[in-house]
C-alpha cells in the first residue's frame, strides 16, 4: 500500500467475530457541537429503539449485536464517536487516494448538450451530427453522450455512424494525469490488436509534429521539423464555464447489449463465456511488456530496433499507471473506511447492521489479503469489467437464444491501474453476484471460464473471496458517497438559490440493493466455503449447479 495510506491499528481479542476495538477520533468527529439536553433525550430514545430493533433483526450477528449494545441510550454525537472504535481505525495521514476520490466528485463535468456539439464541430470531422440523436449515457465521474453523424465513404455513398463523446472530469484532465488518458488508450490498442473486441479512439482535427524523445516519449516540434512525424490528437481540453478544464475524446459506439441487460436468469453457458472473456483479457494484459523487460530488451545485442520504441512506451504506460493512486484499486481498499466514517457521522449511513458488515470485511483484508500482498502478481488492469461495462455484441448470436455462442466486448477504461492480477478476477466476479438466485454458483461457474484461459496461483484461490467481498464493500460505500457528494456539488454550481435541489445522479446508487444481498450472501457462506467450492469447479471439466455447503 502507498505510503501516504492510513494507519490501522488491529483490534485485540474480537477479531473473529468481527468487532474490532482501536483507539483515536476523527477530527471532525471531535468538533461536532453539544446537543441541548431535549435533543440529546430526543435523540437517545431514537437510537435505543433503532439499536434494540438491529439486535432482533440480527439475533444471530454477534457484530450487529455488539453494536446495538454499544448504541443504547447514545445520542447522535456519542454514536458518531463510537464509529472508529467499531472499524479499528486510528487516522494519522489523509491518504492520497481520498483527496483524489473527493475531488473528482468536485470536478465532476457541468457541460450540456450544445457545448458538447460545439467542440465537436470545431475539433472533428465526423461528418453531419444528427442533433436529435444525441443522448446521455449514464456515468460515474464523467459525462457521456451517445451521437450518431453521416459522412460521405470513399465510395461516396452516405454512411452513418455511432460514437460516444466522452468529456472527462477535472482531475483526469489536469496536466499530471493527461498521461493516464494516454496509457488508457494504449491499453485500448492493446486489447484490439490481442483480440479482445473494445472501442477505437476518434482522431480529431488538430494536427501536432513530434519527434522521438526518451524512454518512448515524444517532443513536440515546429511543423516542418526534420525527422518530425504528424499526428493528430485523439484528446481536445478546453474550459468549461467554471473554469474548470476538461479533455474531451470520441470513442466508435458498439452496438449489443450490456450484460445487465441480458433478461435473467444467464444460462450457464452465457455465464461461462463471460468467464472465457475475462480470461482473454487478462491473459492480453499478462503480455504487457513491463519496465523489468525495457532493461533486459536494452542489454540485448541484437534488440529489434522496431521492438524497443514499442517496449519504451509501454514501459512509460506501466510507470504512469503505477505511480496513480486510485481508491477503486483494491490495493488502496482499507481506504474506504474514511468514507465510510464520514457518511455515518453525516448521519447519511445509519444501518448498524450493514456497518459491521463492512468491518468484518476490512478486519479479514487486514488480516489475509496485506500478509500476502508482496507474494501476488502485478500488472496492468481494465480495473471495472461490472455488468455495466461488458457487452454481449449484437453482431454475435442471440445471448438468450445460443448463449455458449455470445461474443462480448469490453468498455470504459476510466479506472485502467497497475496492481494485483487477481483483482481483475475479484472484480468480475463481485458483479456476476448481483441479482443472481445461487450468487455463488453463478461465480463459479464465471470462474471456471476465466481459469481455462487464466489459471490463478494457489495463493490467489485462497484471499478471492475477501477480494470480491471487499470490491462489493467499495462499490456499496463509494455508491453513497458519490451520490450525496454530487447533490453538495451540483447545488454549489447552480446559478440562483431558488433552483430546485438535485437529485444526484442515480447510475452511482445502481447496485446498491443487490450488492447488499450479494455481501450478505458471501458472508454467510463464509470464505472457506466459497474457497472449496471455487477449487472443485475451477478444476472440474464443466461446473456444478449444487448450492455451497
Amino acid at each position: 500500500m502507498d505510503a501516504t495510506a492510513t494507519a490501522v491499528r488491529g483490534g485485540e481479542g474480537e477479531d473473529d467475530r468481527g468487532v474490532m476495538r482501536g483507539e483515536g477520533l476523527n477530527a471532525d468527529v471531535a468538533a461536532i457541537p453539544e446537543a441541548s439536553s431535549s435533543e440529546k433525550r430526543e435523540s437517545a430514545g431514537r437510537d435505543g429503539r433503532e439499536a434494540k430493533r438491529a439486535r432482533t433483526d440480527g439475533e444471530n450477528d454477534a457484530a450487529a449485536r455488539a453494536v446495538g449494545e454499544a448504541n443504547d441510550g447514545k445520542s447522535d454525537e456519542e454514536r458518531a464517536r463510537n464509529l472508529p472504535k467499531w472499524l479499528g481505525v486510528k487516522v494519522q495521514n489523509v491518504p492520497s487516494t481520498l483527496l483524489d476520490e473527493t475531488e473528482r466528485k468536485l470536478r465532476r463535468p457541468m457541460v450540456d448538450k450544445m457545448e458538447m456539439y460545439r467542440l465537436l464541430v470545431a475539433h472533428y470531422d465526423l461528418g453531419e451530427i444528427d442533433v436529435d440523436s444525441i443522448s446521455e449515457l449514464p456515468s460515474y465521474d464523467d459525462k457521456n453522450w451517445y451521437i450518431k453523424a453521416k459522412k460521405l465513404n470513399e465510395q461516396g455513398d452516405a454512411e452513418t455512424k455511432e460514437y460516444v463523446v466522452k468529456v472527462h472530469n477535472g482531475v483526469d484532465s489536469s496536466g499530471v494525469s493527461r498521461g493516464v488518458l494516454a496509457a488508457q488508450e494504449r491499453v485500448m490498442m492493446h486489447l484490439l490488436a490481442h483480440g479482445v473486441e473494445c472501442p477505437r479512439v476518434v482522431r480529431s482535427k488538430v494536427a501536432m509534429w513530434t519527434t522521438p524523445g526518451p524512454d518512448g516519449t515524444v517532443n513536440l516540434v515546429p511543423a516542418g521539423t526534420p525527422g518530425s512525424t504528424q499526428e493528430h490528437c485523439t484528446r481536445v481540453t478546453f474550459l468549461a464555464s467554471n473554469q474548470i478544464a476538461h479533455t474531451l475524446r470520441v470513442m466508435t459506439y458498439l452496438r449489443g447489449k450490456t450484460v445487465v441487460q441480458v433478461p435473467m436468469p444467464h444460462p450457464v453457458e452465457f455465464v461461462h463465456r463471460q468467464g472465457l472473456f475475462v480470461g482473454q483479457i487478462c491473459h492480453a494484459l499478462s503480455k504487457w511488456p513491463t519496465p523489468n523487460e525495457l532493461e533486459i530488451l536494452q542489454k540485448t545485442t541484437f534488440a529489434d530496433s522496431f521492438a524497443v520504441p514499442y517496449v519504451q512506451q509501454c514501459a512509460m504506460c506501466w510507470k504512469v499507471l503505477a505511480a496513480s493512486s486510485r481508491l477503486w484499486d483494491l490495493r488502496h481498499f482499507m481506504d474506504v473506511q474514511h468514507f465510510l466514517t464520514d457518511l455515518v457521522v453525516r448521519r447519511l449511513f445509519e444501518d448498524d447492521t450493514r456497518i459491521m458488515m463492512c468491518s468484518t470485511v476490512f478486519s479479514a483484508f487486514k488480516h489475509l489479503v496485506l500478509p500476502v500482498a508482496d507474494k501476488l502478481r502485478v500488472g496492468i488492469l481494465h480495473n471495472d469489467l461490472n455488468e455495466q461495462n461488458m457487452i454481449a455484441l449484437d453482431s454475435g448470436p442471440d445471448p438468450v437464444k445460443f448463449p455458449a455462442a455470445s461474443r462480448f466486448a469490453c468498455i470504459d477504461f476510466g479506472d485502467v491501474v497497475v496492481s494485483w492480477r487477481i483483482n481483475e478476477v475479484a472484480i468480475a466476479l463481485a458483479y456476476c453476484a448481483l441479482d443472481k438466485e445461487d450468487p455463488i454458483r453463478d461465480m463459479s461457474i464465471m470462474l471456471a471460464g476465466i481459469q481455462n484461459v487464466f489459471p490463478l496461483t494457489p495463493s490467489e484461490m485462497r484471499i478471492l473471496p475477501c477480494l470480491i467481498a471487499a470490491r462489493l464493500v467499495t462499490s456499496l460505500v463509494m455508491g453513497m458517497y458519490s451520490y450525496h457528494m454530487q447533490i453538495v456539488s451540483e447545488s454549489d454550481n447552480a446559478e440562483t438559490t431558488t433552483a430546485p435541489k438535485p437529485k444526484g445522479n442515480e447510475y452511482v446508487l445502481t447496485t446498491q440493493k443487490s450488492a447488499w444481498t450479494a455481501l450478505t450472501h458471501v458472508l454467510t457462506v463464509g470464505a472457506e466455503a466459497m474457497f472449496k467450492r471455487f477449487i472443485i469447479d475451477a478444476y472440474s471439466e464443466s461446473p456444478t449447479t449444487a448450492a455451497p455447503s
